[in-house]
């Protein structure tokens, strides 16, 4: 094209402008504006045909095909479940207190450490303990001298009354052999008389002896009694002693430590705590509408987080019997096994109940548009063209009912069904009808969920 073509309709105009009368003559400068403006669209549109190397046609102002990524849908499994939330509690719990006052001389473990049942933690002066079990063994020692000797004196004296049981037994035959003889005139009364004296005399000694049997058998018996008094003092006082070194009653994890070396402390001071994380439990409310579903053995999941990964899985161990009046909840527990530690006392969690599990389809949430409260999503549908009979694909606009969302993902209930492709993405280019182009294998597919946790009504 030459520039001469572009210059003979301005000179036309121009010279139309000079003939004409001066008060009917548009202005000057719009005249040249409106050539200028001519010039420059009719050069900017021969530069744009010339790179394109195509005429200014109504086919070449077709509107391109929308990339976007596409899902195939599939049933996936849908656990209907119940959501709580709640702290976790250690089943076994225990703040350590002394079993006696005293100062603290050492303290042998640091808050976190894991320690066995009996593993000695913190230890008290033992001085004053120590004496007095010093002083209770003494006793026990001397309780035990003056039992010896009361068992001395009572085999004495059972020797001694053995003696004088002979001697007065020899004494009555000798009465009888002397009364005899005095009867027959042989011997004189004078003679029976001394023989009386000498057995009074020696029922006197045996009488004796058996009380000197009897005050070491009650020495005996006294001294038995302290020495076993003596002994239980003794042994609480070990007891006491013992209990100046604090020992581990469980096994588990040590908390806070808020004493030191040189407190004093007293029965009623907490020196530590210990809990047991091996296993926990968390207290549920269920809805009086939810009990029918209540049943022990019920699956339970943990998250710390919503749409979170289960970070483990237990089970409901405790339905109480009775409603609270306030709240018509049925108090549940559940059991929680924590082997390698995640889970901690006092945790706050999401839990959810699975009451049963169904089959259905899951769309993600980002795949949903929503027009005057309608869900609508996009399915791609093949078509063809009909000049060039290619397979082409196109968006179709379909209004879906949905149902509960967890996560990123929501349950269709009507609207689409499984094998069906789901547009995910340019949705706010789509419209009902337009040209789509997949994207690329490696972007363009979405993983369905293998599994949905649908929060219940």
């Amino acid at each position: 094209m030459k520039s001469s073509e572009f210059a003979n309709p301005f000179n036309e105009k121009f010279e139309e402008f000079e003939s004409s009368p001066a008060e009917n003559r548009p202005s000057k400068w719009l005249w040249v504006l409106l050539s200028l403006t001519i010039l420059c669209g009719g050069g900017v549109s021969w530069l744009w045909l010339k790179q394109n190397n195509a005429p200014l046609t109504t086919e070449n102002q077709s509107t391109p095909a929308i990339p976007v990524r596409l899902q195939q849908l599939e049933v996936s499994k849908i656990n209907n479940t119940s959501e709580f939330v709640g702290a976790l509690e250690a089943r076994q719990r225990v703040n350590l207190r002394p079993e006696a006052e005293g100062r603290i001389v050492n303290i042998l473990i640091s808050s976190g450490d894991n320690v066995n049942q009996g593993t000695p933690l913190i230890q008290l002066r033992p001085d004053k303990n120590q004496a007095q079990l010093n002083s209770a063994i003494a006793r026990i020692n001397s309780l035990k001298a003056s039992l010896n000797r009361a068992e001395s004196e009572l085999r004495a004296a059972e020797a001694e009354t053995s003696k004088e049981a002979a001697e007065l037994e020899l004494q009555k035959e000798e009465l009888k052999r002397t009364s005899f003889l005095v009867s027959e005139g042989a011997q004189s009364a004078q003679d029976l008389d001394r023989v009386k004296r000498d057995r009074q005399a020696a029922l006197a000694s045996f009488e004796a002896a058996q009380k000197r049997i009897q005050a070491a058998e009650a020495a005996i018996e006294a001294a038995n009694a302290d020495l076993r008094q003596a002994e239980a003092e003794a042994d609480l006082e070990q007891e006491n002693l013992k209990d100046t070194e604090v020992v581990a009653p469980l096994t588990g994890n040590i908390g806070d430590i808020p004493v030191k070396i040189g407190d004093y402390v007293e029965i009623t001071d907490t020196l530590t705590t210990i809990t047991q994380n091996q296993a926990l439990e968390l207290r549920l409310a269920v809805s009086i509408e939810d009990t029918t579903k209540l049943s022990i053995g019920l699956p339970v999941e943990l998250r710390t987080s919503p749409g979170g990964e289960p970070l483990i899985v237990g089970t409901i161990s405790f339905i109480s019997p009775t409603v609270d009046t306030t709240s018509q909840t049925v108090l549940a527990k559940a059991n929680f096994p924590n082997p390698q530690g995640k889970l901690r006392d006092k945790q706050f969690v999401r839990a959810r109940i699975i009451w049963e599990q169904v089959s259905g389809v899951l769309i993600p949430a980002s795949a949903i548009t929503r027009l005057g409260g309608q869900a609508f999503v996009f399915i791609a549908q093949n078509s063809e063209t009909t000049k060039s009979e290619e397979s082409t694909q196109t968006a179709e606009q379909r209004p879906v009912k949905l149902g509960s969302i967890q996560g990123n993902y929501y349950q269709v209930i009507d609207g689409v069904e499984s094998g069906e492709t789901l547009i995910t993405s340019g949705l706010l280019n789509l419209s009902d009808g337009a040209v789509i182009m997949p994207e690329s294998a490696s972007s363009s597919t979405e993983a369905s969920p293998s599994e949905f946790l649908a929060i219940g009504d």
